[in-house]
């Protein structure tokens, strides 16, 4: 199985974990960094994300989805990709974290599963108005 790591600011992680296993059930590969990392800078956070990886990455590799591209989060992650097996991808939302979770158990790497991912997560942002109406039609 996959270890997944999810990176946000202020409490969004801590509601998508605990909304993702309200439907899923617990999981033991879902980790996140339980701190307020608005009082941390890059180098710091770094520092932190870095020791939970030594504790949870594997030979396949780790999957981390952040919050938002550009964000404090998602900085520091990219910085340890030359150090560590882990792909990143950001824009995370409920359906990213729930097709992580299913597909970890079967996806042979992070690279992998960082691609079914991406694509689940693309295919979740819908204009359900639109939807709708084309549905009735």
């Amino acid at each position: 199985m996959i270890n997944i790591l999810i990176l946000s600011h202020c409490e969004l992680t801590k509601e998508l974990i605990k909304t993702a296993e309200v439907i899923a059930g617990r999981q033991d590969n879902l980790f996140y960094l339980d701190q307020d990392i608005r009082k941390e800078n890059l180098s710091s956070l770094q520092n932190k994300i870095s020791e939970i990886l030594q504790k949870i990455n594997s030979e396949k590799g780790t999957l981390i989805l952040t919050d938002m591209l550009g964000g404090t989060p998602c900085n520091a992650a990219v910085l340890l990709t030359k150090i560590y097996n882990i792909e990143i991808i950001t824009g995370v939302n409920l359906p990213m974290i729930l097709s992580a979770i299913f597909a970890s158990r079967v996806s042979p790497t992070a690279k992998d599963l960082a691609a079914k991912v991406l694509a689940d997560g693309k295919k979740s942002i819908v204009d359900a108005k639109q939807l709708l109406f084309e549905k009735l039609k």
